[in-house]
């Protein structure tokens, strides 16, 4: 029998737990599956815009998170061929003035961390890790689904299903045949380091820095206490890896980087060995889900990471399914209402992501035009382009 106030949903990453926790704070009973027997926290640094920190705020793990967290006083975005300074843009108290919640840069273990306590702490949340979602079925009463867990299987009935299982969804896959994941050509090579390894250059600042080159770019921004770094290079690679978190040698990925000018290059010659994950995109769906049965976060809107939203929109998605669930007497209208919310939005930022990416990579000489740009605009027009993400 459907219990009517028990919402299942699968995977438990961010966008899984931050859905769990919104939903048992919206009275229901929650049961979170997990294919992997423990948490994957890969990903090396993460930029939390306001419009995330927002949402964690609402889910009650904002506190908790910013004491693990930097929160940086500039972005700044530079030529990484001639070193070139094109747009300063203010984050730290001008974020908090103008959009009512901080931009925080941190670690992506340390926010599944502060989601993950909340969720293992909380009454109404049961995960159960290393369950694998083998088959679901919406009727009437809501929806049923096999899971195995240690070689055995059992069915459990729920009011609803949500689809929280990362770009290669499994619930996805079930109901939109053949809308897997589209490579987009690049690779991102991730790493950690000490900040003192930094050029002297680089050191000691708060800062999220960009350079763009032909081709590629690399971010960077400190983590933790303020005493590490993040860093994000991405280049053009057709050839795709199936891999997350394949480890290569740091030379591998100094050498795609050759012809940058010295300060970016030592940048990236500071960390001993890199991750590889391939960059995917999922195809946009005219509606994400089917009866009691909705998508979130990558699952239904995986993006490029250009403008740093993949987990602010997971978190935004949890919210407003949260709120749209609470008082909702039909819960498949419901799961309607918050696609109808949610889709133009991810859409919106899906393309906005897609756009970026082309632009940081534009080739020589369209580059120049992009540099002059951005120069004229300065971070006040990067912050009146952004607007929209940050106060929605």
């Amino acid at each position: 029998m459907t219990h009517p106030r028990t919402v299942l949903v699968a995977g438990a990453g961010i966008g899984g737990l931050a859905a769990s926790i919104g939903l048992a704070n919206a009275g229901f009973r929650v049961l979170v599956f997990e294919r992997d027997p423990v948490p994957d926290v890969s990903g090396a640094g993460i930029q939390l815009s306001p419009n995330a920190t927002r949402a964690l705020a609402k889910l009650g793990a904002l506190e908790a998170l910013a004491a693990k967290s930097v929160e940086p006083e500039e972005l700044v975005v530079s030529n990484a061929i001639n070193r070139a300074l094109l747009a300063t843009m203010p984050l730290g108290r001008t974020m908090r003035e103008k959009f009512k919640s901080p931009y925080l840069v941190c670690l992506r273990a340390d926010l599944y961390e502060a989601l993950a306590r909340i969720a293992a702490d909380h009454p109404a949340i049961e995960l159960r890790y290393g369950s694998m979602l083998e088959d679901f079925a919406a009727h009437s009463g809501g929806v049923s689904v096999k899971t195995e867990r240690e070689r055995k299987s059992e069915e459990i009935a729920g009011a609803a299903l949500i689809g929280a299982d990362g770009i290669r969804s499994a619930v996805r896959a079930k109901l939109h045949p053949g809308t897997g994941p589209r490579h987009g050509g690049m690779s991102a090579w991730r790493a950690t380091i000490e900040g003192n390894l930094l050029p002297q250059e680089m050191r000691g600042k708060s800062q999220v820095r960009v350079w763009l080159g032909p081709g590629a770019h690399l971010v960077h921004y400190p983590v933790g206490d303020g005493s590490r770094i993040n860093l994000v290079a991405v280049t053009m690679e057709r050839q795709a890896t199936e891999s997350w978190g394949e480890e290569v040698p740091q030379e591998e990925v100094a050498r795609r980087f050759a012809h940058w000018d010295a300060i970016p290059r030592a940048v990236i010659e500071t960390a001993p060995q890199y991750r590889r994950w391939s960059l995917f995109e999922a195809p946009l769906l005219s509606a994400w889900g089917r009866g009691a049965v909705t998508l979130l976060g990558d699952a239904a809107h995986g993006m490029f990471p250009f403008v740093a939203q993949g987990a602010a929109a997971a978190l935004e998605d949890a919210v407003v399914l949260a709120e749209t669930l609470r008082s909702a007497e039909d819960t498949d209208s419901a799961l309607r209402a918050y696609e109808r919310i949610r889709t133009p939005r991810t859409q919106q930022i899906q393309s906005a992501a897609r756009n970026i990416g082309r632009i940081y990579h534009l080739p020589m000489p369209l580059s120049f035009g992009r540099d002059l740009v951005m120069k004229r605009i300065g971070g006040a027009g990067l912050m009146r382009q952004n607007a929209w993400i940050y106060s929605g």
